[in-house]
């Protein structure tokens, strides 16, 4: 057991570190094996964003075997340092902080015994609870405060774990998409969670409209970033289906490349969903919403300026210095507020070491 003078030595250094932006914050990450995965980019902005602004960001692993973001990221997040908790023997003090996505909720009874500031990351709602223990609540390990991408999610999360804070932080969606200025090409982007369903689509679009065989569909995975921007702003229209996501960066990045999009309204709702693409609740109907829309397309038929226009005011949110504002300021009350809890423990053990 630790005496009050040792106490108070302990948080002062804490503080110290804290108020001169020494404490480090761990985000800890999940390897794609080179697969594109937008929860990781997502994960990579974050720190990036806080390490640009003077708040030291690493990113935590579980081993040395981690692959990295380079293959499919470019060299972009390169200053960012990759530790791993089996080889580098990763201390975390109490003015550090970690950020555990929902990937790793099995991970959060390991972690409540350190104590610093603990933050879940919530981007698929659709996943918490695979791992976390049936009942439990994220506060039971000391997680009390939660970062997610959307109002809507933030809505349920505050209605299943009132105690906790959620903050809101969408994913950047980044200047690299932009409309194409050569002629668009008779190609679908399409970009589906499941492969099956994918095949059901491409087959039944063929079998529908086989006047339609010359359209090519473009798959839009295992690409590099940069790839994945310039296929897209190539393409006529876009097709999505994800019935898991809870925000959807794909139809924004479509919509930012001036690509119209056609898909299934998600089982949660995105923020940003409003009469800016072709949507539909059912996906029976995604074939013949593309068909009509190819067939018209071929005619020359353009979208509305009303539809235009819609796609334009959807992203004006999501600009990148609004997303970064937005993290700064996030964890810069994270950070505020723990310099706060520290200074009060101090003046309550100086009160107790004078009594």
């Amino acid at each position: 057991m630790m005496n009050n003078n040792e106490n108070i030595e302990k948080i002062n250094t804490a503080l110290g570190r804290l108020e001169d932006s020494k404490s480090i914050v761990y985000f800890l990450t999940y390897d794609t094996k080179n697969n594109a995965r937008a929860s990781v980019k997502y994960i990579y902005d974050l720190a990036l964003t806080l390490n640009q602004n003077g708040i030291t960001s690493k990113i935590l692993v579980e081993d040395s075997t981690y692959v990295g973001v380079e293959s499919w990221l470019g060299d972009k997040y390169k200053e960012l340092e990759v530790v791993s908790i089996k080889e580098d023997k990763v201390e975390i003090n109490i003015d550090d902080a970690v950020v555990v996505p929902e990937y790793y909720t099995n991970t959060l009874q390991k972690l409540s015994n350190i104590k610093c500031i603990k933050v879940l990351l919530i981007q698929q709602r659709e996943y918490i609870y695979e791992n976390l223990p049936i009942g439990s609540r994220f506060s039971d390990f000391g997680f009390d405060k939660i970062i997610t991408t959307t109002e809507q999610s933030k809505k349920y999360l505050m209605e299943y774990f009132p105690e906790s804070l959620v903050f809101i932080v969408p994913p950047i969606i980044e200047d690299i998409f932009s409309p194409s200025l050569l002629t668009l090409k008779p190609y679908v982007a399409i970009s589906v969670r499941d492969r099956s369903i994918q095949r059901k689509i491409i087959s039944e679009f063929y079998l529908k409209f086989p006047q339609l065989r010359w359209i090519t569909f473009r798959d839009m995975v295992q690409m590099s970033y940069e790839e994945f921007s310039n296929n897209l702003k190539e393409c006529m229209v876009s097709l999505w289906v994800d019935d898991d996501s809870t925000f959807g960066t794909f139809p924004l990045e479509s919509m930012k490349c001036d690509v119209p999009v056609i898909g299934k309204i998600p089982d949660t709702e995105p923020d940003w969903l409003s009469e800016n693409g072709m949507w539909t609740y059912d996906g029976n109907k995604l074939v013949d919403i593309l068909g009509t829309y190819i067939l018209a397309w071929i005619e020359g038929v353009e979208l509305t300026q009303e539809v235009k226009d819609k796609m334009k005011d959807t992203l004006l949110p999501y600009k990148k210095d609004i997303t970064e504002n937005n993290i700064l300021s996030v964890f810069n009350s994270f950070k505020n507020k723990r310099i706060e809890t520290f200074k009060l423990t101090l003046d309550k053990l100086k009160l107790e070491e004078n009594a």
